[in-house]
């Protein structure tokens, strides 16, 4: 009967260290949160990506059209490819995706003063965006629609990939990327008209 009572007494006393014993609690604890603070860190370095991207676009869009506008009469389209080289840097530590890039010359009708007709002059593209045909119409804001008028639109599209896709899987899969993109219009800055020679 001692023996017995000898040994409950021990298994109570192994209960009872094992209950008060804390030294494991943290790891367990932290082995429990981990994956949410670790999801919470990549989704915040994502946004963050998403969010500086975003707006190296824009920038992108404005240094190129930018650019373009101050030329003096003319342009070629090496001189457009070096442009928009520059435009591209703009993006960069983002590679995950080239962005199409696309410059467009419009010419508002002189003669129509009511509502007058835009039409391309000339177009050029690169990456992902196709370039416009020279003649054809083209809609362009009202605040621009002035008789006699010359503009320079460029457009700059991406599709941001994310570091984690698994979180966004359906959009990336179905779209390519997050689409982001912009859109400047320029007026020549040192001339009144901007042709492209071999465009």
């Amino acid at each position: 009967m001692l023996i017995g009572q000898g040994q409950g007494s021990a298994l109570a006393d192994i209960v009872s260290r094992f209950r008060k014993d804390r030294s494991g609690a943290a790891a367990v604890e932290f082995v429990l949160v981990a994956p949410l603070i670790i999801l919470v860190y990549l989704g915040a370095v994502d946004l963050s990506e998403a969010i500086e991207t975003n707006k190296n676009v824009s920038r992108a869009a404005g240094i190129i059209a930018n650019i373009v506008a101050a030329q003096q009469y003319d342009v070629t389209r090496d001189r457009l490819d070096d442009i928009v080289q520059i435009g591209e840097a703009t993006l960069f530590p983002y590679d995950r995706d080239k962005p199409g890039i696309k410059i467009t010359a419009i010419k508002v009708d002189p003669a129509q003063q009511n509502n007058p007709p835009a039409t391309i002059d000339w177009s050029y593209a690169s990456g992902k965006l196709s370039k416009d045909e020279a003649g054809a119409m083209i809609d362009i804001p009202d605040s621009f629609r002035t008789a006699g008028r010359f503009l320079i639109k460029v457009e700059v599209a991406l599709a941001y990939v994310p570091i984690t896709t698994w979180g966004m899987g359906n959009i990336v899969s179905v779209n390519g990327g997050l689409p982001m993109a912009e859109t400047y219009y320029f007026e020549p800055i040192n001339s009144t008209v901007i042709a492209c020679t071999n465009c």
